[in-house]
């Protein structure tokens, strides 16, 4: 089974995690998936890229199996880390509107890959929590420049280090999404904004994004840098053995 399926219809370039049995965990062939087709839709001049997940989830962040499994799981994170960053940089730089479709649950990377998209659409069932400290991690996938600037400190030292859950109802107001809708409206409702952003001029895209990203995201290479590091560190101590374990047993 394919993990990235991609298609490309009518200037529209559709990405979607397949791993629907772990609600879209990123293993590192996922990652490695997203990375490829970003950069096919880039190749391809795509105007509108949709990043999504099947079987009703968006992302369930990384493959926490994966990392108990691991030999060594601070190289496996920062591998998975290293192709999961370039992915974060595309997006913020493609010269394409990327929206992200967000169901059922966005945790941990999965986060950070929603926000860094340019627009994003919920169905109200919907769930997002960083994630991370549950299993003793430091965010990364961006979550922790994206989050932080777009909420503010406080609010961010709350959404981590208690690691609660945030609503669509929450999340439209802290602005971490656009449009929060019923499940069955979700197809239209993305029907419909394409339709509006169709509507007006696309030569601004790029030099639209890139003004975004000095004004909001500034440091964001050097961020993203520094989120493997630690993550990758964290990672590679056998507490974060104890702590996988610990949380297996919560289950």
């Amino acid at each position: 089974m394919e993990v990235v399926l991609e298609a490309y219809k009518d200037d529209i370039y559709t990405i979607t995690l397949n791993r629907p049995e772990k609600k879209n965990a990123m293993d590192y062939d996922l990652l490695y998936g997203i990375n490829v087709a970003l950069k096919n839709a880039e190749s391809q001049k795509a105007p509108f890229v949709v990043i999504r997940g099947s079987g009703k989830a968006f992302c369930s962040g990384g493959d926490i199996v994966a990392f108990k499994e691991a030999k060594d799981a601070g190289a496996l994170v920062d591998a998975e880390a290293s192709v999961l960053h370039e992915s974060i940089r595309l997006i913020r730089n493609i010269n394409a509107i990327v929206i992200a479709v967000i169901e059922g649950v966005a945790v941990g990377a999965g986060i950070g890959l929603a926000l860094a998209c340019d627009l994003s659409i919920a169905t109200k069932n919907t769930v997002m929590n960083m994630g991370y400290r549950r299993i003793g991690l430091t965010p990364d996938g961006g979550g922790s420049i994206f989050l932080s600037r777009l909420v503010g400190a406080k609010r961010f030292n709350e959404l981590y280090l208690f690691s609660r859950n945030i609503t669509m109802a929450d999340a439209k107001d802290l602005g971490l999404v656009n449009i929060v809708c019923e499940e069955e409206e979700l197809e239209t409702k993305l029907a419909e904004t394409i339709k509006g952003l169709k509507a007006l001029p696309l030569e601004t895209i790029g030099r639209f994004k890139d003004l975004v990203n000095h004004s909001l995201f500034h440091g964001l290479d050097t961020h993203l840098d520094k989120e493997r590091l630690y993550v990758s560190q964290l990672a590679a101590q056998e507490l974060f053995k104890q702590r996988l374990e610990e949380f297996f047993r919560k289950r």
